[in-house]
């Protein structure tokens, strides 16, 4: 069972590796953080298109998941609270590992870093990280807290750090509360594991109506009839556009989630105070200048270029992520902001890498 260490108490991440793609010494190197219940698995399906585009894919569980080392009782008071300072510690120490197993990867497997293509503005070679729903949480803190990262490390990621992509965020990272109607989430933290596990898979793999993006949030949309899955309509529906976890083994289901992180810590991730997580986006997207001990603010990896892919399928909580995102990057100040692209999958649900593997993968190969 591969695993890597992650700071100096003996906490490790473990991992999954497609390996370099064969004959290839410039491949793209594409780190995927899962998003909540569900863990790394659930990305396996891409790992056969991944040598074609030229990718390496390294399937990441993190703290809490299978493998991973489990939270410890210090991790989880900070994750109580009440204070903000110890919350906010709690996520940027989820962060501040993922970087560490990043730099941990690249140096062990001696990847190739970045490199132009002569004759042409195409760069090769390099690494990119993925988040999926709320796994966004923990690799935002990543860039929130880059100054906290030892200068080696900054340097490094230099020559390394290609794009941060945003994969259907949750809206546990925006830290803001959802228009009336838009919500299918139901949080019951005293139903069994089990239990949650199926009604949070329902409501996260289920097809909702056609999403457009408001023109504009102030004041925010009502959703009214409320916003509900399309296989709960009147209408007969296609197979294609039925829950992608209705359509999964009940082995299978069990093979990509892991019920124990919903009888309390999940739900401390998502109690952690909205100012906490507000910040942590600012400061990884929208205000990325840090202090470099001379009294001059600047930014730590300014060639980093984000994405934020949304899928107008998905759940509302995700939906909703994605627009306030953009607002809050249009209000940033440019020269303030990193680089953001937004890019919509049509006719996808949150589970399009499980759903149509080779699409995605073909998609991401075209914005690492």
């Amino acid at each position: 069972m591969p695993t890597a260490p992650v700071d100096h108490r003996g906490s490790v991440l473990f991992y999954e590796d497609s390996g370099a793609p064969p004959g290839s010494t410039d491949y793209i190197t594409l780190v995927l953080v899962h998003g909540t219940c569900f863990h790394s698995a659930v990305y396996r399906p891409m790992i056969p298109f991944a040598a074609e585009h030229n990718l390496r894919l390294v399937l990441l569980n993190l703290r809490d998941y299978p493998g991973s080392t489990p939270y410890s009782a210090e991790d989880v008071e900070d994750l109580r609270g009440p204070s903000c300072e110890a919350q906010d510690r709690a996520i940027r120490n989820r962060g501040l590992e993922i970087a560490t197993f990043i730099r941990w990867f690249i140096e062990t497997e001696a990847i190739p870093p970045i490199k132009e293509v002569a004759g042409s503005e195409a760069l090769v070679g390099g690494l990119s990280l993925l988040s999926w729903s709320g796994g966004n949480c923990a690799a935002a803190a990543m860039f929130a807290h880059a100054d906290k990262l030892p200068e080696d490390t900054r340097q490094l990621f230099d020559a390394y750090l290609r794009s941060f992509i945003m994969y259907d965020p949750s809206s546990t990272v925006i830290g803001q509360p959802l228009p009336p109607g838009l919500s299918a989430l139901k949080r019951d933290p005293s139903a069994p594991p089990d239990v949650q596990v199926a009604q949070f898979s329902l409501a996260v793999s289920s097809y909702y109506p056609a999403y457009t993006f408001p023109e504009n949030i102030d004041p925010p949309a009502t959703y009214d009839p409320p916003r509900r899955p399309v296989h709960e309509s009147a209408e007969p529906v296609s197979l294609k556009y039925t829950p992608t976890t209705d359509r999964m083994s009940p082995e299978v289901l069990r093979s990509l989630t892991h019920a124990a992180v919903m009888e309390q810590n999940q739900h401390l991730i998502w109690g952690v105070s909205h100012d906490v997580y507000r910040a942590i986006l600012a400061r990884a997207l929208f205000d990325c200048r840090f202090d470099d001990g001379s009294g001059m603010r600047k930014k730590i990896w300014p060639a980093l270029r984000v994405h934020v892919i949304w899928c107008d399928m998905s759940i509302g909580e995700c939906l909703w992520a994605s627009v306030v995102i953009r607002s809050r990057y249009e209000e940033a100040q440019p020269e303030n902001r990193r680089p953001v692209e937004f890019h919509k999958l049509e006719d996808a649900n949150h589970f399009v890498h499980w759903e149509e593997p080779e699409r995605f993968v073909k998609f991401l190969a075209g914005i690492v």
